[in-house]
Protein backbone atom coordinates (compact mmCIF):
# COMPACT_ATOMS: atom_id res chain seq x y z
CA UNK A 1 0.00 0.00 0.00
CA UNK A 2 1.60 3.21 -1.22
CA UNK A 3 1.57 6.03 1.91
CA UNK A 4 -0.08 9.26 0.58
CA UNK A 5 2.14 12.37 -0.29
CA UNK A 6 2.09 14.88 3.27
CA UNK A 7 0.59 18.03 2.75
CA UNK A 8 2.84 21.22 0.99
CA UNK A 9 3.04 24.13 2.58
CA UNK A 10 4.42 27.71 1.70
CA UNK A 11 6.19 30.60 3.89
CA UNK A 12 3.19 32.98 4.58
CA UNK A 13 5.41 35.97 4.11
CA UNK A 14 6.61 34.28 1.06
CA UNK A 15 3.27 34.57 -0.39
CA UNK A 16 2.65 38.07 0.51
CA UNK A 17 6.09 39.28 -0.69
CA UNK A 18 5.54 37.29 -4.27
CA UNK A 19 4.46 39.81 -6.80
CA UNK A 20 7.16 42.31 -5.61
CA UNK A 21 9.86 39.87 -5.93
CA UNK A 22 8.16 38.27 -9.41
CA UNK A 23 6.41 40.95 -11.73
CA UNK A 24 6.86 43.45 -12.91
CA UNK A 25 6.50 47.10 -11.41
CA UNK A 26 3.37 48.05 -13.53
CA UNK A 27 2.28 44.62 -12.96
CA UNK A 28 2.80 45.36 -9.13
CA UNK A 29 0.55 48.07 -8.82
CA UNK A 30 -2.18 46.03 -10.47
CA UNK A 31 -1.80 43.18 -7.83
CA UNK A 32 -1.68 45.53 -4.92
CA UNK A 33 -5.69 45.38 -4.74
CA UNK A 34 -4.99 41.41 -3.98
CA UNK A 35 -1.87 41.48 -1.71
CA UNK A 36 -2.10 44.76 0.52
CA UNK A 37 -2.91 43.44 3.83
CA UNK A 38 -6.85 43.92 3.89
CA UNK A 39 -7.30 42.39 0.71
CA UNK A 40 -4.95 39.71 1.45
CA UNK A 41 -6.90 38.54 5.07
CA UNK A 42 -9.81 39.16 4.15
CA UNK A 43 -9.89 35.28 2.72
CA UNK A 44 -9.34 32.13 4.99
CA UNK A 45 -6.55 31.24 5.26
CA UNK A 46 -5.67 27.79 7.16
CA UNK A 47 -2.40 29.12 9.20
CA UNK A 48 -0.10 26.58 10.66
CA UNK A 49 3.49 26.61 12.27
CA UNK A 50 6.53 24.14 11.21
CA UNK A 51 8.08 22.81 14.20
CA UNK A 52 11.44 20.63 14.58
CA UNK A 53 10.63 17.43 16.02
CA UNK A 54 13.73 16.68 17.83
CA UNK A 55 13.67 20.96 20.28
CA UNK A 56 10.18 22.29 18.98
CA UNK A 57 11.79 25.20 17.82
CA UNK A 58 9.96 27.12 15.12
CA UNK A 59 12.10 26.18 11.49
CA UNK A 60 9.72 27.77 8.72
CA UNK A 61 7.25 30.40 10.13
CA UNK A 62 3.55 30.65 9.78
CA UNK A 63 2.91 28.83 6.53
CA UNK A 64 -0.28 28.32 4.49
CA UNK A 65 -1.32 25.03 2.49
CA UNK A 66 0.16 25.53 -1.12
CA UNK A 67 -3.59 24.23 -2.25
CA UNK A 68 -4.96 27.70 -0.72
CA UNK A 69 -2.56 29.69 -2.59
CA UNK A 70 -3.04 28.14 -5.91
CA UNK A 71 -6.35 28.74 -5.33
CA UNK A 72 -5.83 32.53 -4.68
CA UNK A 73 -3.63 32.71 -7.63
CA UNK A 74 -5.52 31.97 -9.57
CA UNK A 75 -8.34 33.75 -8.88
CA UNK A 76 -5.81 36.73 -9.47
CA UNK A 77 -4.39 35.59 -12.23
CA UNK A 78 -8.68 35.05 -14.29
CA UNK A 79 -8.83 38.60 -12.75
CA UNK A 80 -5.58 40.62 -13.77
CA UNK A 81 -4.25 38.35 -16.43
CA UNK A 82 -0.93 39.06 -14.49
CA UNK A 83 0.89 35.38 -14.45
CA UNK A 84 1.88 34.26 -10.84
CA UNK A 85 3.44 31.24 -10.84
CA UNK A 86 5.18 28.86 -13.52
CA UNK A 87 6.43 26.07 -10.70
CA UNK A 88 5.31 25.11 -7.68
CA UNK A 89 8.67 24.25 -6.72
CA UNK A 90 9.65 27.95 -6.93
CA UNK A 91 6.72 28.06 -3.55
CA UNK A 92 6.76 25.11 -1.73
CA UNK A 93 8.68 25.50 1.36
CA UNK A 94 11.36 22.35 1.33
CA UNK A 95 10.98 20.92 5.10
CA UNK A 96 13.19 17.84 4.29
CA UNK A 97 12.14 13.94 5.47
CA UNK A 98 8.48 14.18 7.74
CA UNK A 99 9.98 12.67 10.75
CA UNK A 100 12.28 15.45 11.27
CA UNK A 101 9.17 18.36 11.88
CA UNK A 102 5.85 18.20 13.27
CA UNK A 103 3.25 20.97 11.18
CA UNK A 104 0.66 22.50 14.32
CA UNK A 105 -2.88 24.23 13.17
CA UNK A 106 -2.64 27.96 14.55
CA UNK A 107 -5.84 28.40 13.44
CA UNK A 108 -7.87 29.82 10.11
CA UNK A 109 -8.09 33.70 9.89
CA UNK A 110 -10.63 35.25 8.01
CA UNK A 111 -9.31 38.87 8.63
CA UNK A 112 -6.27 40.84 9.60
CA UNK A 113 -7.85 41.30 12.99
CA UNK A 114 -7.95 37.51 13.12
CA UNK A 115 -4.37 36.65 12.05
CA UNK A 116 -3.27 39.27 15.01
CA UNK A 117 -5.24 37.88 17.30
CA UNK A 118 -4.33 34.14 16.15
CA UNK A 119 -0.49 34.76 16.67
CA UNK A 120 -0.76 35.66 20.31
CA UNK A 121 -2.90 31.71 20.82
CA UNK A 122 0.53 29.51 20.14
CA UNK A 123 0.39 26.74 22.55
CA UNK A 124 3.86 25.95 24.36
CA UNK A 125 4.36 22.46 23.04
CA UNK A 126 3.60 20.98 19.46
CA UNK A 127 1.45 18.85 18.73
CA UNK A 128 2.58 14.97 18.47
CA UNK A 129 1.41 14.47 14.40
CA UNK A 130 0.57 16.66 11.67
CA UNK A 131 -2.94 17.89 12.36
CA UNK A 132 -4.96 17.11 9.27
CA UNK A 133 -6.73 20.67 7.26
CA UNK A 134 -10.16 19.46 8.79
CA UNK A 135 -8.71 20.09 12.68
CA UNK A 136 -10.69 22.52 14.12
CA UNK A 137 -9.41 25.67 14.91
CA UNK A 138 -8.62 27.02 18.87
CA UNK A 139 -11.07 29.65 19.50
CA UNK A 140 -10.68 33.64 19.17
CA UNK A 141 -9.43 34.85 21.90
CA UNK A 142 -11.84 37.88 23.38
CA UNK A 143 -9.77 40.34 23.92
CA UNK A 144 -5.86 41.14 22.10
CA UNK A 145 -3.88 39.67 24.96
CA UNK A 146 -2.05 36.29 24.58
CA UNK A 147 -2.43 33.59 26.99
CA UNK A 148 -0.71 32.70 29.68
CA UNK A 149 1.43 29.52 28.01
CA UNK A 150 3.23 31.88 25.80
CA UNK A 151 6.51 33.32 27.26
CA UNK A 152 6.51 36.54 28.57
CA UNK A 153 8.90 37.75 25.73
CA UNK A 154 6.70 36.10 22.40
CA UNK A 155 3.67 37.79 24.22
CA UNK A 156 5.18 41.24 24.80
CA UNK A 157 6.88 41.40 21.03
CA UNK A 158 3.03 40.07 19.55
CA UNK A 159 1.15 42.71 21.72
CA UNK A 160 3.71 45.09 20.42
CA UNK A 161 3.14 44.02 16.82
CA UNK A 162 -0.46 44.65 17.19
CA UNK A 163 -0.34 47.81 19.00
CA UNK A 164 1.96 48.73 16.32
CA UNK A 165 -0.79 47.36 13.61
CA UNK A 166 -3.61 49.69 15.53
CA UNK A 167 -1.30 52.65 15.14
CA UNK A 168 -0.85 52.34 11.33
CA UNK A 169 -4.42 51.82 10.88
CA UNK A 170 -5.53 54.62 12.62
CA UNK A 171 -2.28 56.44 10.91
CA UNK A 172 -4.16 55.37 8.06
CA UNK A 173 -7.70 56.75 9.10
CA UNK A 174 -6.35 59.99 9.87
CA UNK A 175 -4.34 60.58 6.51
CA UNK A 176 -7.66 59.62 4.93
CA UNK A 177 -9.70 62.10 6.57
CA UNK A 178 -7.40 64.97 6.39
CA UNK A 179 -7.43 64.02 2.36
CA UNK A 180 -10.65 64.46 2.28
CA UNK A 181 -10.81 67.65 4.54
CA UNK A 182 -7.50 69.08 2.11
CA UNK A 183 -9.90 68.74 -0.91
CA UNK A 184 -12.25 70.15 0.65
CA UNK A 185 -10.71 73.25 1.33
CA UNK A 186 -9.02 73.35 -1.58
CA UNK A 187 -12.13 72.69 -3.77
CA UNK A 188 -14.55 75.19 -2.02
CA UNK A 189 -11.89 77.61 -2.23
CA UNK A 190 -11.95 77.49 -6.17
CA UNK A 191 -10.07 80.36 -7.50
CA UNK A 192 -6.69 79.31 -8.47
CA UNK A 193 -6.67 75.85 -8.70
CA UNK A 194 -7.38 73.27 -12.25
CA UNK A 195 -8.33 69.62 -11.34
CA UNK A 196 -7.02 66.92 -13.87
CA UNK A 197 -8.30 63.08 -13.81
CA UNK A 198 -6.31 60.77 -15.43
CA UNK A 199 -7.21 56.99 -16.23
CA UNK A 200 -4.70 54.48 -18.12
CA UNK A 201 -6.11 51.03 -19.74
CA UNK A 202 -3.57 48.03 -20.78
CA UNK A 203 -4.15 44.95 -22.42
CA UNK A 204 -5.59 42.54 -20.50
CA UNK A 205 -2.96 40.04 -21.23
CA UNK A 206 -0.05 41.76 -20.67
CA UNK A 207 -0.25 44.79 -18.61
CA UNK A 208 2.74 46.27 -19.72
CA UNK A 209 1.31 47.28 -22.92
CA UNK A 210 -1.12 50.30 -22.22
CA UNK A 211 -3.69 50.91 -24.96
CA UNK A 212 -6.01 54.26 -23.67
CA UNK A 213 -5.53 57.49 -22.10
CA UNK A 214 -7.98 59.18 -20.43
CA UNK A 215 -7.93 62.49 -19.31
CA UNK A 216 -10.52 65.45 -17.59
CA UNK A 217 -9.77 68.91 -16.93
CA UNK A 218 -12.27 70.80 -14.34
CA UNK A 219 -11.45 74.72 -13.18
CA UNK A 220 -14.22 74.78 -10.60
CA UNK A 221 -16.14 77.90 -10.55
CA UNK A 222 -16.14 78.55 -14.03
CA UNK A 223 -17.74 78.88 -17.36
CA UNK A 224 -15.47 76.36 -19.18
CA UNK A 225 -17.28 74.34 -21.82
CA UNK A 226 -20.64 75.48 -20.32
CA UNK A 227 -19.39 74.54 -16.99
CA UNK A 228 -19.04 71.05 -17.60
CA UNK A 229 -15.26 69.61 -17.17
CA UNK A 230 -13.67 68.60 -20.49
CA UNK A 231 -12.41 64.95 -21.11
CA UNK A 232 -10.20 63.73 -23.90
CA UNK A 233 -9.90 60.10 -24.79
CA UNK A 234 -6.26 58.70 -26.55
CA UNK A 235 -6.07 55.50 -28.23
CA UNK A 236 -2.23 54.18 -28.93
CA UNK A 237 -2.23 53.88 -32.43
CA UNK A 238 0.29 51.12 -32.59
CA UNK A 239 -1.62 49.31 -29.61
CA UNK A 240 -5.16 49.74 -31.33
CA UNK A 241 -5.02 45.93 -31.73
CA UNK A 242 -4.70 44.81 -28.37
CA UNK A 243 -8.00 43.80 -27.63
CA UNK A 244 -9.89 43.10 -23.75
CA UNK A 245 -12.63 41.35 -23.39
CA UNK A 246 -12.17 38.34 -21.97
CA UNK A 247 -11.09 39.91 -17.88
CA UNK A 248 -12.26 43.17 -18.66
CA UNK A 249 -14.70 44.61 -21.19
CA UNK A 250 -13.76 45.67 -24.36
CA UNK A 251 -15.31 49.77 -24.40
CA UNK A 252 -12.18 51.16 -26.20
CA UNK A 253 -14.79 52.13 -29.15
CA UNK A 254 -17.66 53.65 -26.90
CA UNK A 255 -15.96 56.81 -25.71
CA UNK A 256 -19.02 58.71 -24.29
CA UNK A 257 -17.85 62.34 -23.70
CA UNK A 258 -16.70 63.09 -27.66
CA UNK A 259 -14.50 61.40 -30.10
CA UNK A 260 -11.55 59.52 -29.15
CA UNK A 261 -8.34 59.92 -31.16
CA UNK A 262 -5.56 57.93 -32.34
CA UNK A 263 -2.01 59.14 -30.86
CA UNK A 264 1.13 57.45 -32.24
CA UNK A 265 2.85 55.81 -29.04
CA UNK A 266 6.43 58.48 -29.40
CA UNK A 267 3.72 61.59 -29.41
CA UNK A 268 1.54 60.62 -26.73
CA UNK A 269 3.34 61.98 -23.54
CA UNK A 270 3.48 65.67 -25.71
CA UNK A 271 -0.57 64.43 -25.95
CA UNK A 272 -0.60 64.39 -22.11
CA UNK A 273 1.16 67.63 -21.50
CA UNK A 274 -0.77 69.85 -23.73
CA UNK A 275 -3.99 68.15 -22.37
CA UNK A 276 -2.45 68.88 -18.81
CA UNK A 277 -1.60 72.69 -19.27
CA UNK A 278 -3.79 75.06 -17.29
CA UNK A 279 -3.61 78.96 -16.42
CA UNK A 280 -0.22 80.41 -15.33
CA UNK A 281 -1.45 81.36 -11.84
CA UNK A 282 -3.49 78.28 -11.34
CA UNK A 283 -2.35 75.10 -8.99
CA UNK A 284 -2.65 72.15 -10.72
CA UNK A 285 -4.43 69.24 -8.72
CA UNK A 286 -4.20 65.66 -10.19
CA UNK A 287 -6.83 63.27 -9.44
CA UNK A 288 -7.51 59.30 -10.06
CA UNK A 289 -9.11 56.18 -8.72
CA UNK A 290 -6.22 53.98 -7.18
CA UNK A 291 -4.14 56.70 -8.33
CA UNK A 292 -0.75 55.01 -7.68
CA UNK A 293 -1.44 52.57 -10.49
CA UNK A 294 -2.04 55.47 -13.21
CA UNK A 295 1.09 57.30 -11.82
CA UNK A 296 2.99 54.17 -12.57
CA UNK A 297 1.76 54.16 -15.91
CA UNK A 298 2.27 58.03 -16.99
CA UNK A 299 5.74 57.26 -15.97
CA UNK A 300 5.94 54.63 -18.52
CA UNK A 301 4.64 56.94 -21.45
CA UNK A 302 7.61 59.23 -20.32
CA UNK A 303 5.15 61.80 -18.32
CA UNK A 304 7.93 61.91 -15.08
CA UNK A 305 9.35 64.96 -14.19
CA UNK A 306 5.93 66.99 -15.34
CA UNK A 307 4.59 64.58 -12.16
CA UNK A 308 6.09 67.21 -10.11
CA UNK A 309 4.12 70.14 -11.57
CA UNK A 310 1.24 69.30 -9.73
CA UNK A 311 0.89 70.52 -6.24
CA UNK A 312 -1.43 67.79 -4.71
CA UNK A 313 -3.05 63.99 -5.77
CA UNK A 314 -6.40 63.03 -4.70
CA UNK A 315 -6.87 59.29 -4.69
CA UNK A 316 -10.92 58.67 -4.67
CA UNK A 317 -10.34 55.27 -3.22
CA UNK A 318 -9.35 57.13 -0.14
CA UNK A 319 -11.44 59.99 -0.74
CA UNK A 320 -14.69 57.44 -0.43
CA UNK A 321 -12.86 55.41 2.59
CA UNK A 322 -13.01 58.88 4.66
CA UNK A 323 -16.45 60.03 3.16
CA UNK A 324 -17.94 56.69 3.73
CA UNK A 325 -16.59 56.02 7.62
CA UNK A 326 -14.84 52.75 6.02
CA UNK A 327 -11.99 50.73 5.92
CA UNK A 328 -13.14 48.56 2.04
CA UNK A 329 -11.90 50.17 -0.54
CA UNK A 330 -14.66 50.35 -3.62
CA UNK A 331 -14.21 49.75 -7.43
CA UNK A 332 -15.60 52.53 -9.91
CA UNK A 333 -18.64 51.39 -11.17
CA UNK A 334 -19.78 50.85 -7.29
CA UNK A 335 -18.61 54.51 -6.67
CA UNK A 336 -20.88 55.99 -8.96
CA UNK A 337 -23.44 54.49 -8.06
CA UNK A 338 -23.49 54.66 -4.68
CA UNK A 339 -22.60 58.72 -5.43
CA UNK A 340 -25.83 58.07 -8.04
CA UNK A 341 -23.64 58.88 -11.03
CA UNK A 342 -24.89 57.47 -14.27
CA UNK A 343 -21.73 55.68 -15.73
CA UNK A 344 -21.57 54.01 -19.38
CA UNK A 345 -19.09 51.86 -20.99
CA UNK A 346 -16.74 51.83 -17.96
CA UNK A 347 -13.05 50.55 -18.91
CA UNK A 348 -13.14 53.05 -21.53
CA UNK A 349 -10.14 55.44 -20.38
CA UNK A 350 -11.90 58.55 -21.10
CA UNK A 351 -14.83 57.61 -19.81
CA UNK A 352 -13.18 56.16 -16.56
CA UNK A 353 -11.20 59.75 -15.83
CA UNK A 354 -14.57 61.71 -16.38
CA UNK A 355 -16.39 59.70 -13.93
CA UNK A 356 -13.59 59.59 -11.54
CA UNK A 357 -13.46 63.24 -12.06
CA UNK A 358 -17.38 63.01 -11.41
CA UNK A 359 -17.20 61.47 -7.92
CA UNK A 360 -14.61 63.45 -6.86
CA UNK A 361 -16.43 66.29 -7.07
CA UNK A 362 -19.37 64.95 -5.88
CA UNK A 363 -17.93 63.42 -2.43
CA UNK A 364 -16.26 66.59 -1.86
CA UNK A 365 -19.39 68.96 -2.60
CA UNK A 366 -21.37 66.65 -0.36
CA UNK A 367 -18.85 67.00 2.62
CA UNK A 368 -18.38 70.31 2.34
CA UNK A 369 -22.20 70.55 3.02
CA UNK A 370 -21.92 68.53 5.81
CA UNK A 371 -22.31 64.80 4.35
CA UNK A 372 -20.62 62.28 4.96
CA UNK A 373 -17.72 61.53 7.83
CA UNK A 374 -17.93 64.84 9.87
CA UNK A 375 -14.38 66.34 9.10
Amino acid sequence: MSTPNPPQYCLLKTVRRWPYTKTSKVNQVVLKRFFDKEPFFNRAWDLYIVESSSNGSDIGGIVVPLEQVKTFFTQTEAETAVTLLKSERELVLDLGPPSEYVVRLVGISTSSSDYEKLLCMQPSLPSSSPPSLQSPPPSLPSSGHCGASINASGRSSRLNRGTKSDKKRQAQIENRRNMLKSAVEIFTRGEGYTFFSVDIESWERNHDIVTEVGLTKYIPGTTLDHGEPISDHIIIKEHRRYKNGSYVADASGNFEFGNSRQVPLAEIKGAIVAFMDAPESHQRILVGHDINADIEYLRKLGYDEELKGFSMTFDTVEIWKAFADTLDGIGLSRLCSQLDISAWNLHNAGNDARYTMDAFVKMVSRAANGEGLLI
